[in-house]
């Protein structure tokens, strides 16, 4: 069995997409997370490293994984066809991610059982959990009011006049949605550290609506500032329910303790449940942030499945 890195073309990206959505179906849960799809048809090159396991057979896959980064940084996601497993694939795809990176960050979408046996078998220590938590709109609790903090004004990205719109004049909307997201997660490994190319590539994706994106600024300076904000997105398959999700809720360090994390998030789900019509509204979340998960337990979010991360002791 051997693990190649390759570039990947059209019906490379296709055979990738095909075992991923078997391996869904088989399990419940997707094993690529949104940027590694998104990685698979950009033509992204800096620092992405695409591996295969070939079948052999009318050029076939039997595995894949993404590598991201370099170091500390680098992460990786994969997948083993379901009629493939153990076999080894997902063993050499491992070692194939280690040699490269010895520090990377194995992703295992849902901490399947499996997924743990491959990862004690090589040797692998989880480092990292992340929450996916959900609220049913049909048996949440009701949701607090959205009066903001004293000076605050709310709105949306499309209200904003640097967006086209004819709020907050002054106000760069998205050099202080630059500001605010990377203050609030300079911790995180994914949300942390974006530039302003890759926030524009961010909104100028096809499900993105600035009409969704809620803001909360502060009005009792000279120049309106950025306090927080709120991104949504919804999830609308043919033929299933709509789903919401908090895509980033995000308060600049400088405003915590006026409730804004709250409040936003209460916003964004009262727009997801009313005028979007999701019966359900999902978020992510790092296990280890207690007072996020709090505040989303008391809006009625409730712990649905856990990823996690595995990297070399």
């Amino acid at each position: 069995m051997t693990v190649i890195e390759h570039a990947v073309d059209e019906d490379t990206a296709a055979l990738i997409e095909a075992v991923a959505r078997e391996a869904e179906a088989a399990d419940g849960v997707a094993p690529l997370g949104e940027q590694p799809l998104r990685n698979l048809r950009s033509g992204a090159g800096n620092g992405v490293r695409h591996l295969l396991v070939p079948s052999g057979e009318g050029g076939g896959i039997l595995g894949y994984a993404q590598l991201e980064g370099s170091g500390g940084e680098s992460t990786a996601e994969m997948v083993v066809a379901p009629g493939h497993r153990r076999r080894g694939v997902g063993s050499e795809l491992v070692r194939a991610v280690v040699d490269r990176e010895p520090a990377a960050a194995v992703w295992a979408h849902g901490d399947l059982p499996s997924a743990r046996a491959l990862a004690d078998a090589e040797g692998l220590v989880r480092t990292r959990e992340l929450l996916k938590m959900r609220r049913r709109a049909s048996d949440g609790p009701p949701l607090p009011g959205t009066r903001p903090a004293e000076g605050i004004e709310t709105g949306t990205l499309a209200d904003a006049a640097s967006e086209g719109g004819a709020r907050w004049p002054g106000l760069d909307a998205r050099e202080e949605f630059l500001r605010v997201n990377n203050a609030a997660f300079s911790w995180h490994p994914e949300q942390g550290g974006w530039t302003r190319g890759r926030l524009d590539e961010r909104l100028a994706v096809d499900w993105v609506d600035p009409r969704a994106i809620f803001l909360a600024v502060d009005t009792t300076g000279p120049v309106p500032r950025l306090a927080g904000f709120h991104w949504t997105k919804t999830v609308a398959e043919p033929g299933d329910p709509v789903e919401g999700e908090v895509y980033v809720v995000a308060v600049d360090p400088a405003d915590q303790g006026r409730g804004l994390g709250g409040m936003l998030t209460a916003l964004g789900v009262t727009h997801l449940e009313g005028p979007v019509g999701a019966e359900s509204v999902v978020l992510y979340v790092e296990g280890d942030n207690t007072a996020a998960i709090r505040t989303y337990e008391k809006l009625g979010f409730t712990v649905e499945h856990r990823d996690v991360t595995y990297a070399s002791a």
